[in-house]
């Protein structure tokens, strides 16, 4: 389990520990990375409190370099052969890890996607519309054809990521959309799974972060569909 956080002083304590109990009630061998992307408060040391032997570990750095960075980061220094990417703040219910891990079973990547039929998603109109509009522009530029690439919670086979994450370059705005670019160039199958427990999108963004967010989108249809960076 990889667990980037960011200012979540308050939170990532109890998420460890919520993580921490459900890997433990399905009985299987586990560690929990969490990494700290630079910040500004007690994310750190709150997250240290929580370590439990030697199945947690905490990593940091000095500043903010986003979540894609931070779960590089947290790559290169975990082992195992199935690789989660989870959210620190919780937004994916815990309990959603052990649909990922099973999805596993059948899939090279598991995609928890927020926008799924059959997902129990609470959003404003605009956030709806927003995430919506996201969608449409990276299958129109990248063909991805996924109902959603940003949602926290995502599993992997640690091959998969060996083989991809060396060529991404983005590590903030459109970390998710190039790292599923890169899996799908490479022809592994990645699978969509409903959000089984109620997320609540609560987040705005400003308009620079939806600009910086198009520029990244732009910046990877042209590494794929020009450059061929993630072909074989």
């Amino acid at each position: 389990m990889i667990i980037p956080a960011y200012k979540l002083e308050g939170k990532i304590g109890l998420t460890v520990r919520k993580v921490s109990s459900v890997l433990e009630k399905l009985g299987v061998m586990f560690e929990i990375v969490v990494v700290d992307d630079g910040s500004p408060d007690h994310t750190y040391e709150e997250a240290s409190e929580a370590l439990d032997g030697d199945r947690v570990r905490v990593l940091r750095y000095g500043r903010n370099r986003g979540k894609g960075f931070a779960l590089l980061y947290g790559f290169k220094h975990c082992h195992g052969d199935l690789v989660v990417f989870f959210d620190g703040d919780l937004d994916v219910h815990e309990k959603q890890i052990a649909m990922l891990l099973r999805a596993l079973d059948v899939s090279d990547c598991v995609v928890t996607s927020k926008w799924h039929p059959e997902s129990k998603t609470v959003s404003t109109t605009y956030r709806k519309l927003l995430s919506i509009g996201f969608n449409l522009l990276t299958r129109v530029l990248t063909g991805l054809r996924l109902r959603d690439t940003q949602t926290g919670g995502k599993a992997f086979r640690r091959k998969v990521l060996e083989e991809t994450l060396p060529l991404l370059t983005v590590k903030r705005y459109a970390f998710d959309v190039e790292l599923l670019t890169a899996i799908t160039a490479k022809g592994y199958k990645i699978l969509e799974i409903p959000a089984f427990y109620p997320i609540i999108l609560k987040r705005r963004f400003s308009t620079l972060e939806i600009f910086k967010m198009f520029l990244d989108l732009i910046a990877i249809a042209y590494r794929h569909r020009i450059k061929r960076q993630y072909s074989p």
